[in-house]
């Protein structure tokens, strides 16, 4: 099914996961994440839609972006959840959660001033 969702309303959504992210992992430490369940597959589930919305961004606004972003692999680890789950490694999910993260939410949160403006 085709959404007719705006580029500035897929950038909303990953700006509002990211911010899940950190309400989900807040005073969660890694050794506590692995042996959470439901904090694993919140953030596996957090990333999948933040991976599915930037598949949908187009390619006129992710020109905008001045930083470099591997957007490919933010959408093949979308791939990864939804088609292959038996392969998920948990630290690497549990270090782009925390880490990389801070750097793509810079960035959306730049495009979304670039657009509402």
């Amino acid at each position: 099914m085709q959404s007719n969702l705006s580029d500035i309303n897929r950038l909303y959504h990953i700006r509002d996961c990211i911010r899940d992210l950190k309400i989900v992992l807040n005073n969660v430490s890694e050794y506590e994440f692995y042996g959470n369940l439901d904090k694993k597959y919140a953030v596996e589930r957090i990333l999948e839609i933040i991976g599915e919305a930037a598949n949908h961004i187009s390619a006129e606004i992710l020109d905008k972006v001045t930083v470099p972003v591997e957007w490919e692999k933010i959408r093949g680890f979308r791939n990864l959840v939804a088609h292959e789950y038996f392969r998920i490694d948990y630290t690497i999910v549990y270090k782009i959660a925390t880490e990389s993260i801070e750097r793509l939410e810079n960035v959306i949160l730049d495009l979304i001033q670039q657009l509402e403006s």
